[in-house]
């Protein structure tokens, strides 16, 4: 029997990367080359554990390990696991055995986060992966780096993103919006050429010099003479652009890291919307046997998950028992 179940959440985003000059091949063979390396039975071991703040001082280790990255056996579905080095581990390697085997190892389980992942190769798209949310653990922008990482040292790829997948559906929104009420956005002045919603803010760049900036606008709830709130057009109009710049291309939405409004849909409806909250999420449960989940059971759900929401774009967010 049983002893208890534990609940998985995952996230879902697409990975971008593009060849170095004079090479060719898609994100997904490009990704894809990377995991084949780091599965290399020769790959050295003193580069598999990289350290994300390596160049900040007085910053204490993010110490990152890639323990494994098995591809199925028709190339399309990479299962992984990548583990975060508590700060207060004792040395787990001493630079000769085998540093997976040394993490794998019972005794040395405690002093390491895991985060699964699951990665679908596509022919005609960006690779997408669905990875847990462990809040101890290795975020998804820890995978980018490290997956970065190796693609440098080895010169495999560049340019390397990964964009979150969100439950907003823009064109419904824009179709649905009927007054603006507030938005909040923060930016880095390194995506201000991008931002062609807002080209004001390229020329307070310009003048001012700013690293980032963030933006809260507030627009007047004047009610008329009917009791319905009088319109904010040229809120409405900022609104609309910066929509508009999001469906020009998903990766616009990686350029903000902060990005709220507070809208109207209809006469009585007022909305707050955090966008980048705003996640795709799945949520599955999981019964332990002897204090743990059953390896195939966990990696059969993951990939059913994983099938359905590529079919349908919707994920199961009811705890699946």
């Amino acid at each position: 029997m049983p002893d208890l179940n534990i609940d998985f959440e995952f996230n879902f985003a697409s990975i971008s990367l593009k060849p170095y000059s004079g090479s060719k091949g898609s994100s997904s063979y490009l990704l894809k080359s990377i995991i084949n390396k780091l599965n290399d039975t020769d790959f050295p071991n003193d580069k598999r554990i990289i350290n994300r703040y390596k160049n900040r001082k007085k910053s204490p280790k993010r110490e990152l390990v890639i323990i494994s990255n098995r591809i199925g056996e028709k190339g399309t579905r990479c299962f992984g696991r990548i583990a975060l080095i508590k700060n207060k581990a004792p040395l787990l390697w001493n630079g000769k055995d085998d540093i997976i085997e040394e993490i794998e190892k019972e005794t040395n389980k405690q002093f390491i986060e895991i985060t699964n992942y699951s990665i679908h190769f596509c022919d005609d798209a960006d690779p997408v992966i669905m990875f847990e949310f462990n809040s101890e653990g290795p975020r998804l922008s820890d995978i980018e780096f490290y997956i970065r990482q190796i693609a440098i040292e080895f010169k495999l790829a560049k340019n390397i993103e990964t964009i979150l997948h969100l439950k907003t559906n823009y064109d419904k929104l824009d179709s649905e919006l009927t007054n603006v009420f507030g938005v909040t956005v923060k930016v880095n002045a390194a995506y201000t050429y991008k931002f062609d919603w807002f080209k004001a803010l390229k020329n307070l760049n310009d003048d001012s010099g700013f690293k980032d900036v963030r933006l809260e606008m507030f627009f007047k709830r004047k009610k008329d003479i009917r009791g319905n709130y009088e319109k904010n057009i040229k809120g409405l109009d900022f609104a609309r652009n910066l929509l508009s710049w999001l469906k020009k291309d998903k990766k616009n939405i990686s350029h903000l890291e902060d990005l709220k409004m507070t809208y109207q849909i209809s006469d009585d409806e007022v909305i707050d919307m955090d966008f980048l909250n705003n996640k795709v999420i799945s949520l599955l449960n999981f019964p332990l046997i002897d204090g743990k989940v059953k390896t195939t059971d966990f990696h059969f759900a993951i990939g059913q998950e994983f099938n359905y929401y590529l079919k349908t774009g919707i994920t199961n967010n009811e705890l699946i028992k």
